[in-house]
């Protein structure tokens, strides 16, 4: 069934119980349902929590990489999340930089002089690193003058704490691990960022604030909602 715009295979069993639930499995969605219930009816109830169940989705597919050992997650074939979307690793002995092939969904690594599973992580987190400095200071500019917000500065982070900060003086950091996320996720942190030029708390017209320079800022922070910085590469 296609939920949130991806195509999920969905499990169905019928029981007694009273209510339908969902849970995520494997993979893929889980339902089980009173046998009274028709499927048009369980086709609408998984359409309404379509973006909690993908979120859920992307949480397990998260745990699942983390399971792998260092040297099978920056291996050839192995899998790393660029801007939203999964990229297969291919390493390469003929280049001398890391290049992304976006037809391909595919991050085509270095791998002149056989090189150990650091030695790839460290070429792929430069290459996401250079790619943060463009990418999320694009995205900054663009979002503040289209909502008439001027900052003072803008520098890359690699916090283990935090997605983005924002000082009184408006020097406005953010952290090179969203370059894994989609651009709906990286602009709802530069918002958030951005609103703080206003508000320094969290306070309702610092959310207010957000809204009004990204409107539909809440689908982006949905999809940071379960991820910790332990379950980005």
């Amino acid at each position: 069934m296609e939920l949130d715009g991806q195509k999920i295979p969905i499990e169905l069993s019928r029981s007694r119980r009273r209510t339908v639930g969902m849970t995520i499995l494997e993979g893929r969605i889980k339902v089980t349902a009173p046998n009274w219930v028709p499927l048009t009816e369980i086709a609408n109830i998984l359409d309404y929590k379509s973006r909690w169940l993908t979120n859920r989705l992307k949480e397990w597919q998260v745990r699942q990489a983390n399971k792998l050992e260092p040297e099978d997650r920056w291996a050839h074939g192995a899998t790393v999340q660029f801007l939203g979307q999964p990229c297969v690793l291919q390493l390469q002995p003929h280049l001398e930089e890391v290049l992304w092939d976006a037809k391909a969904a595919a991050l085509l690594v270095p791998s002149a002089g056989d090189p150990n599973h650091e030695q790839v992580r460290d070429r792929v987190h430069g290459f996401m690193q250079a790619q943060a400095k463009e990418i999320l200071k694009e995205r900054l500019d663009i979002l503040a003058e289209r909502s008439g917000r001027s900052y003072s500065k803008f520098s890359i982070t690699h916090a283990r704490t935090r997605w983005g900060s924002c000082t009184q003086d408006g020097h406005i950091r953010l952290n090179w691990r969203l370059i894994q996320f989609s651009l709906q996720v990286i602009d709802y942190v530069v918002a958030h960022e951005l609103a703080h030029l206003k508000a320094m708390d969290h306070s309702r017209s610092f959310w207010d604030e957000v809204a009004t320079i990204l409107p539909d800022y809440k689908a982006g922070q949905q999809g940071l909602k379960g991820v910790t910085f332990e379950s980005v590469s």
